[in-house]
This record gives C-alpha cells, sequence and structure tokens, in this order.
C-alpha cells in the first residue's frame, strides 16, 4: 500500500511513492524527495553535472614564459626511453662492482672501467637537465643526493680504488706502526665508500614514482571511457565519469609531494646514517688478535736470520732444518690445495679449506738486488723430505690438519727462488716460488705473481720483527690468494644491496600509504569537492546522494564478509585492526569532508535556484573570508505557481506543536512533484509554498541538459519552452493533487477529532493553486542579518491574486 513518510525532506520519496522492496544483502535505495517517481514510470536516463561544472586544476601546469632550454630539458628528463634507460644504469652501479670481483679476471677491468665512465656521463648530464628542467631541483635534498651518487662511482674505476685502498708494498719512508693506522684508514674509508654506493638506491625510487604516475593515468583514462550506466537497486542516477574525477585523483598535490619528499627524505637519512655509524662503529676481528699469517711470518723469519747469521758449521744442519721445517709448517698451514680440492687434499675435513686466506708465493724482496740473489740460495729448501714431512703430520691426530699437496707443488717448493715478480711502480725486488706458476692436475687457476691478481685479492705479508733498514735492503715475503674471500664478501654485498633496497621500497611504500589514506587523499577529496561546489553549488546535493549510497555499499559489504569468517578475521590481521583498542570512531579528516557534503546540501536546500549564483558568487572569491550576500538581483521570465494549504488557521489552532509534521507531510509532496517536472521549489510561508518554472534554464537544468531529452528539447527550440512549461506546471498541480488524496498518512486527518469538530466530519486536507507566467526579480532579499533567495516582481502577486480567487469561485 502506499505511503508517506513522515520524516524530514531528504529522508523518503514523496507521499504517494511506493517503496522498493529489498533483495538479499543489497544495500537499501537512498530516499530522495528531490527525484519524484512514478510507481508505474521506467526508470529514465541518468541525471548528471554537466562536465563543465567539474574544475579540473591542473596543479604541475608550467607556468607561461618557460624557455625553449628547460622546456626541452624537462621532456628529456621525463622521457620515459631516458628514465628506464638510466635505471638500468643505476641497477648496473649498484651491482656491477660486485660482479666484477665475483665472475671476472684482472683482464677484463678495463671494460668495466668504461661502463663505470658511461654511467657517471649520463647521471652527469641529468643532474644538469633536471637542474634547467625543474625548478626546484636545485639544491634540493634529492639534487645532493644523485650528486653524491654520482661521485660515489669514481670510487668503482678500478685504478681509483687500488691507489686508495691497496697496501703499499715500498713504503721505504714511513714506520710499521703508520703503515698499520694507514691500513686502517683504508679499509674504514673502503667500509664509507661501500656505504655512499648505497646512495644509488635512492634513484630506484624513480622507477616506482613514475610507474605509480603511469598507473594513475591509465586508471583515469579508463574511468574516462567507462560506460556509467548500470543497473542497480536504488533506482537512482548512476554516477557519471564527472563525478568519479572526484574520487580518482590524476594529479598530485602540492601537499601530497611535500609531504612524500619529506618522509622519503627522513627514511633514507636514517638508514644511511644507521648503516654509515654501524660501519664506522663497528669493532673490526683483525684487531683482536694478530692474523696467523703474521706471526708465522716472524717465527720463519727468526730461523731463517739465525740460519744466515750462524758462523758454526756444526749447527748449521740443524738451523736449516728448523727454517725449512718452520716454512714448511707455515706453508700446509694455509694450504692452497686443500682449499681448492678439499676432497682430494683434506680428506680430514679440517684443513686450511676452513679460512678464506692461502698462500700461493713465497720469495725475497728488497732494494739490494744483489743481497737478494746473495739468500736464495739460503731459502731454498733443501734438506727436508717434503713427503715424509706430509706423512708424519698426517698421522699426528688434531683438531685442525695441514692435508696433502700435489707432487708437482713439491717440486715446486724444492726449487730455487728465481722466479722475478717484481712490484709494477716499486723499487723492490723480488724472486721467488709460486705454488700456482703452471696448471696442477685439474686445477687451471695460473698465477705465476701476486701482481697478476687485482689489489683486493691479494694479501701482502711480511715479518714484523725487523728494522726499516732490514725491511729497506731484503726480507722475506709471502703472498696470500683473498679470491675467495673477496667472492664471497661480494655475493653477500649483492645480497646485502638487494635487501637494503627491499627495507627502502617497503619503508617508502608503508609512509606513503599511511599518508595517502590519512591525510593526502581525504585532503585532495575535499578540494576536488569544494571546487565543485563553488563552481556549481546545486551538485552538492548529488554528492550528498552519493555519499550515502557509498556508505550504505560499504555497510553491506562488510555485513557479508563478516559472515565468512575466517576471511574477515585474516584482512583485519593483515590491516592491523585485530589487535586495536576497537575505537571505531572516523577519523577527523572523513568528518571534514562528510562535513563539507553537509554544509553544501544545506546551501543548496536553503537557497535553491534562486540562491545558487549568491553562493557561487560568494564561494569564488578566495581571497577573502567575507560574505556578500546583497548582490544585484536578475530578470527572469518564469512561470509563477502559489500553493495555499485550505484551512491552515484551523489546522495550526487544533494540531499545535504537530503542525510543523503537518506541513512538512505536504511539503514533501508539493516539493518533489515540482522538483521532478522542471520546476524550482522556492519559499514556505507558513500555508503558502511559491514555486518557480524558469522560461531560460537555471544551473540545475543546465546540469541534467546532456541526459534529459525534454530540457535537451527545450533549449533548441526556446518557442515552444513557454507552452511546454506551462503545461508541465498544470500537470504538476494536478498530480500534487492525486498525491495527497493518496497519501495514506495525510488521509489520517481526516479522522482526528478536533479537524472533524471544527471543520465538519467530511473534513479534507485540500490545496488551492494560482499560476502566472511573466517577469520576476530573482535574488536575495533581507540584509547583513538575515537574506532569502526569491523572487519579486508584481506578477508574484497576480500568482497569489489568482489563488485567492479560487476561494471565491469555489474552486482548487
Amino acid at each position: 500500500m502506499p505511503h508517506i513518510s513522515v520524516e524530514p525532506v531528504r529522508k523518503s520519496h514523496y507521499a504517494f511513492a511506493p517503496p522498493s522492496p529489498h533483495k538479499g544483502d543489497d544495500p537499501p535505495r537512498r530516499p530522495s524527495s528531490f527525484h519524484h517517481e512514478d510507481p508505474d514510470s521506467k526508470d529514465g536516463p541518468p541525471s548528471t553535472p554537466n562536465k563543465s561544472s567539474l574544475v579540473n586544476i591542473d596543479l604541475d601546469a608550467k607556468p607561461q614564459g618557460s624557455s625553449r632550454c628547460e622546456n626541452v630539458s624537462r621532456v628529456i628528463v621525463e622521457n620515459n626511453f631516458f628514465v628506464c634507460f638510466t635505471m638500468v644504469l643505476t641497477i648496473y652501479a649498484l651491482l656491477a662492482d660486485d660482479f666484477r670481483l665475483m665472475f671476472t679476471n684482472a683482464a677484463a677491468d678495463p671494460v668495466f672501467n668504461g661502463l663505470v665512465i658511461t654511467c657517471i656521463l649520463v647521471f652527469g648530464l641529468e643532474c644538469i637537465l633536471s637542474v634547467y628542467g625543474k625548478p626546484d631541483y636545485l639544491g634540493s635534498f634529492f639534487f645532493w643526493l644523485d650528486v653524491i651518487s654520482t661521485i660515489s662511482l669514481v670510487l668503482d674505476i678500478t685504478f681509483v680504488a687500488d691507489s686508495l685502498y691497496s697496501t703499499s708494498q715500498d713504503d721505504s719512508g714511513d714506520t710499521g706502526g703508520s703503515e698499520v693506522r694507514g691500513g686502517r684508514a683504508a679499509k674504514i674509508g673502503a667500509k664509507a665508500g661501500r656505504v655512499v654506493r648505497v646512495l644509488r638506491l635512492v634513484r630506484i625510487l624513480k622507477l616506482w614514482k613514475a610507474y605509480y604516475e603511469a598507473k594513475a593515468r591509465s586508471k583515469a583514462k579508463k574511468n574516462a571511457a567507462a560506460n556509467p550506466g548500470e543497473d542497480d537497486e536504488w533506482d537512482e542516477e548512476d554516477v557519471d565519469a564527472a563525478a568519479e574525477k572526484l574520487n580518482n585523483i590524476a594529479h598530485e598535490s602540492h601537499v601530497g609531494r611535500k609531504l612524500s619528499e619529506n618522509t622519503t627524505r627522513k627514511v633514507i637519512v636514517i638508514i644511511m646514517a644507521m648503516m654509515l655509524g654501524l660501519q664506522i662503529l663497528q669493532a673490526d676481528e683483525t684487531d683482536k688478535a694478530a692474523f696467523s699469517a703474521d706471526y708465522g711470518a716472524d717465527m720463519i723469519w727468526q730461523k731463517f736470520l739465525s740460519l744466515v747469521t750462524n758462523t758454526d758449521p756444526s749447527l748449521t744442519s740443524s738451523k736449516r732444518l728448523a727454517y725449512e721445517t718452520a716454512l714448511l709448517r707455515y706453508t700446509y698451514y694455509h694450504n692452497w690445495f686443500a682449499y681448492a680440492n678439499p676432497s682430494v687434499y683434506c680428506p680430514t675435513g679440517e684443513c686450511a679449506d676452513d679460512y678464506y686466506s692461502q698462500l700461493f708465493y713465497i720469495g725475497i724482496m728488497g732494494e739490494d738486488l744483489e743481497q737478494v740473489n746473495a739468500q736464495i740460495a739460503n731459502a731454498t729448501i733443501q734438506d727436508t723430505d717434503i713427503e715424509a714431512f706430509e706423512d708424519y703430520y698426517a698421522q699426528v691426530p688434531g683438531i685442525f690438519n695441514y692435508g696433502y699437496m700435489p707432487h708437482d707443488a713439491h717440486e715446486i717448493l724444492k726449487s730455487e727462488f728465481t722466479l722475478v715478480c717484481d712490484p709494477p711502480g716499486s723499487s723492490f725486488y723480488s724472486r721467488g716460488i709460486s705454488l700456482l706458476e703452471h696448471e696442477i692436475g685439474d686445477l687451471n687457476m695460473v698465477v705465476k705473481c701476486p701482481s697478476e691478481l687485482r689489489s683486493q685479492e691479494v694479501l701482502y705479508v711480511y715479518p714484523k720483527a725487523l728494522t726499516e733498514t732490514q725491511r729497506t735492503s731484503w726480507h722475506l715475503a709471502f703472498y696470500f690468494d683473498l679470491r675467495r674471500y673477496t667472492r664471497t664478501e661480494s655475493m653477500f654485498n649483492v645480497i646485502s644491496t638487494l635487501y637494503i633496497l627491499v627495507l627502502l621500497v617497503i619503508a617508502s611504500l608503508g609512509f606513503s600509504q599511511s599518508a595517502n589514506k590519512l591525510i593526502i587523499h581525504p585532503v585532495e577529496r575535499m578540494i576536488k569537492r569544494v571546487e565543485s561546489i563553488r563552481e556549481s553549488p546545486l551538485i552538492a546535493m548529488k554528492m550528498a546522494d552519493e555519499e550515502f549510497k557509498a556508505e550504505e555499499v560499504a555497510k553491506a559489504r562488510m555485513r557479508k564478509a563478516k559472515q565468512e569468517i575466517f576471511t574477515y578475521y585474516l584482512k583485519e590481521l593483515v590491516n592491523g585492526n585485530f589487535c586495536s583498542s576497537g575505537d571505531n570512531a572516523p577519523m577527523e579528516t572523513v568528518i571534514l569532508e562528510k562535513t563539507i557534503i553537509k554544509l553544501g546540501s544545506l546551501l543548496a536546500l536553503g537557497f535553491g535556484e534562486a540562491g545558487a549564483n549568491i553562493i557561487g558568487h560568494n564561494m569564488k572569491g578566495g581571497d577573502t573570508a567575507g560574505v556578500n550576500a546583497m548582490i544585484p538581483g536578475t530578470r527572469v521570465d518564469c512561470i509563477i505557481g502559489v500553493v495555499r494549504i485550505r484551512d491552515f488557521s484551523v489546522a495550526t489552532e487544533v494540531l499545535q506543536s504537530k503542525i510543523m509534521t503537518f506541513v512538512n507531510q505536504i511539503a514533501e509532496v508539493v516539493h518533489g512533484v515540482v522538483n521532478e517536472l522542471h520546476g524550482a521549489p522556492n519559499r514556505n510561508s507558513g500555508e503558502n509554498f511559491l514555486v518557480i518554472w524558469r522560461m531560460e534554464p537555471g544551473r540545475e537544468a543546465e546540469e541534467h541538459q546532456d541526459y534529459d531529452p525534454l530540457l535537451q528539447e527545450l533549449a533548441q527550440d526556446r518557442s515552444k519552452s513557454k507552452t511546454k512549461l506551462a503545461g508541465l506546471s498544470i500537470v504538476a498541480f494536478a498530480k500534487i493533487l492525486g498525491g495527497l488524496h493518496r497519501s495514506p498518512l495525510l488521509a489520517t486527518y481526516r479522522g482526528h477529532p478536533g479537524l472533524q469538530y471544527r471543520l465538519g466530519t467530511n473534513c479534507r486536507v485540500n490545496l488551492s493553486f494560482g499560476l502566472h507566467a511573466g517577469w520576476a526579480i530573482e535574488g536575495a532579499v533581507g540584509s547583513e542579518f538575515k537574506i532569502d533567495a526569491s523572487y519579486l516582481s508584481p506578477n508574484v502577486s497576480i500568482a497569489t491574486s489568482v489563488e485567492r480567487a479560487t476561494q471565491t469561485y469555489g474552486v482548487s
């Protein structure tokens, strides 16, 4: 049975419209008194605002007068190909140096140096173009990050790194203590340089930003091309592409950009400071105790010096045996072959393969070539049987075993120290033997001299228990192969770089997601809504309808999600709400956004069509907060209708406080029908209602013109507009009478005792009408204390007189 709602205007359809049944979990239809629907009519075309009413402000627009150089620079920097090319170079700059040490030999270093120099030139060009093409780039935080990361690439050039980090082998003017301090400083510098390399990770963030902007543009294009028509249970107009732009933010606002930059800046500074501080303040393992290589070198030096300075022939044999035994123990303790092939040369599994450095070169070094050559015979192993040495120590149980060496290595150990390996660029001479002088079995790592390895891949050890004069003249030298260590270190560096990259991306996304969800997106939606209301004040009513619809859809989805208990609690756990305090109060940004919509709706309700110009005029002025409602009126041609409630004085005396409900129930019928038939309710004054049909489309009509065939026809043929609008006004009054007498709620007043006593047993709720066509002045009436948007004209008085005449003639 049809009914009329007794709630305020925006809560239901007008009195005689039947409710729409609910289906399942579908959200209830938001009722609206502004869109009258006949129960037997079908859904018409969607009524949507004119696209021109929405403001499309490009916040990132380049100011006029930009130079050609700036435009070209900006186009190059933002070009997709250039961005992808710099991203590839960035990834290369992050990982190439470690891959160089892992998979290549020293012969490939010039190729890598050329690629590094190319990266420096490209990144430098990018910085220069960004300075010209981006007005806020020079001197910014990201500018300095790009500059530092580009300069740090110089450290990846091998000859620069060698000069900074390698330990000098010819340091005749320096003492051993200062050399050690220099080595420690070099290590700290190398660690700091590696941390600076991580700054290049910041460039990866540009890739994410470019992807996010491309995704936003793609989403905007899809929304613009989508067909908005969609059947649902709401029986209301669907959201068109222009309205959806309110929620789809295509341009990054200045507030969002600033907040994102600050968040990213803090994350980068914190992580970089943490890494740099940990690298510098971390105690080095080498500072705990001396290396076995250094201690063993001192032991061999003492034995060898005792042999060389011996003057008693009877002790020569024992001293030589002591020296050769110490040298073999030192060599086997750092057994290179036990590391290279532990299954063959270290069957016990407790040999030198547990260490990253292995001895491969033994020699005599010094500036005095004569002395160096003179000590070759003394340094050569002569008396010791290496096979017997191996067999003896293989039988000795212990935690650490020496392992074995191939027969070819035995021959090399017994050979004279005649291999010439003078260090390049040094005044020292070097004569010795190399265990890797030629291929041995399936081990093809041939290294004749230490200079054939990279500076990071070789460790130079010499006795420390000697004077500077002895060291300069001649001394024993031992070189260790660190390739296993450098490759392991490079592998961990790659893993660390990728791990830090993941941390940076996760941290950046986490900060950005929180800021976007809680601040940026709500603020930008509010800005868009205020801009739309400022351009078209009556669009606030549509915003309220759509907001209510979205709320009901969210509630329906929540009810449906709670039915699936496992999925619901899993999402709550992922979103971090599972252990929350249970406070479901809305965010302040949400409250502010809904308040803006409510204020806009109240303004549209209070002022109506006649006050739209007042609202728009005052909201466009952004330079002051003052309100100027006393703007000049506008002459319009219109059809003026007056509706009066019969016997209103009697009804007021009888109903007392309930008279407001009585009037609102009647107003809902009157306003709903008039609005449906393209009229505009204007003023309610007690028992009187003033309604207007404008001959020229108003703001609301212009918004609906693209989708309403009748308004399109009226706009094309102005000569027919008066006739059609006159017909619509008469039909509207007829439908008002029909709706009035069909309303079950208004029918209850027929049996009201007080009204029956005063008006008789056949009392009815009746209305009388008056219509007249003419001109009127549309504008604000009042003062700075109170204004009303209305129409002033003698024609309004004529319409009122026509309505009064109906009482004289006994008609409606």
